[in-house]
């Protein structure tokens, strides 16, 4: 079977700056749309009910209708009971907190308990700052464990790759101005784990080539070993899509930006890992070669 040619050199210089140009256009957008965040990210107000009764699906779709049509950014939840009932929206002012509830009550019914309170994002920020604290200290670990197990080269290679997808998939829901939710957040968490695995496979097949073709050129050695794990790779991302295509059809507007963020790393990720970090890798070695 003829091998496919991923890492020429013509083909490297094409793909790298395919790269480029796609990630200058998710860094403009960020600074220039920047990102659709939820509700969870933003300062509001919470209104919460006890009812008497317990809601019924009729209820709860036109509570969410008259909610969503005053407000664009809006949440409803409900008890697990259907007796108790919580709307956050934007801050409200009195007007609009009186509109909204002689609304709300028409469909409520009795009720036993009202609270009103106003909700700042501190929740949100805690998380986000968790989670940036959390992808530096996996890029550190990964680094190192890279570094230990191949070389500094390939190390650095996976981390530039990482980043790639990491900031392509970020990018993207700026261009697309797709929700940004805390589950966003938890779904790239899951990427730096989930690509860096498939880096090191590549990676690891290369370094076992390496020592059965020690006389042979490096990029034809890395080539080889990218065409013999392309169908494994393949196969691995075409049954993870398939596993969670049901939650993106199923999961409601919870799940939707978490597996959204994960079709679109997995897939910028398989790129990643034979255009990105395989062909820098490449290239550090033609450099030393040179």
């Amino acid at each position: 079977m003829k091998e496919i040619n991923f890492l020429g050199k013509n083909v490297r210089r094409f793909y790298f700056a395919v790269s480029l140009i796609f990630i200058i256009i998710c860094i403009v957008s960020l600074f220039t749309k920047g990102l659709n965040y939820s509700i969870d990210f933003q300062s509001g107000t919470l209104i919460h009910y006890k009812l008497e009764n317990p809601l019924n699906t009729k209820q709860i779709s036109e509570i969410r209708r008259i909610v969503n049509s005053m407000f664009a950014k809006s949440m409803v939840q409900t008890a697990s009971d259907l007796k108790e009932v919580w709307i956050r929206t934007k801050p409200l002012n009195d007007e609009e907190y009186k509109k909204l509830s002689s609304e709300l009550e028409k469909i409520l019914g009795k009720y036993t308990g009202k609270d009103l309170t106003t909700i700042e994002p501190t929740i949100s920020k805690e998380l986000t700052e968790k989670a940036i604290l959390a992808s530096v200290l996996a890029v550190i670990v990964m680094l190192v464990y890279i570094t230990l197990r191949f070389r500094f080269d390939y190390a650095i290679s996976a981390i530039v790759g990482e980043t790639f997808v990491i900031l392509g998939t970020i990018g993207l829901f700026s261009i697309f101005q797709w929700e940004v939710s805390p589950s966003f957040i938890a779904a790239l968490l899951t990427l730096l784990g989930y690509d860096i695995n498939d880096a090191i496979i590549v990676f690891d097949r290369i370094r076992e080539n390496i020592k059965l073709y020690p006389k042979e050129d490096f990029v034809k050695v890395a080539n080889k070993s990218i065409n013999q794990v392309l169908v494994r790779t393949l196969y691995t991302v075409i049954t993870t899509l398939l596993a969670i295509t049901p939650l993106l059809i199923m999961g409601g507007e919870v799940l939707r930006p978490f597996i959204i963020a994960l079709y679109l790393g997995i897939l910028l990720g398989t790129y990643s890992n034979i255009f990105v970090a395989s062909g820098l890798l490449t290239e550090f070695r033609e450099v030393r070669k040179a």
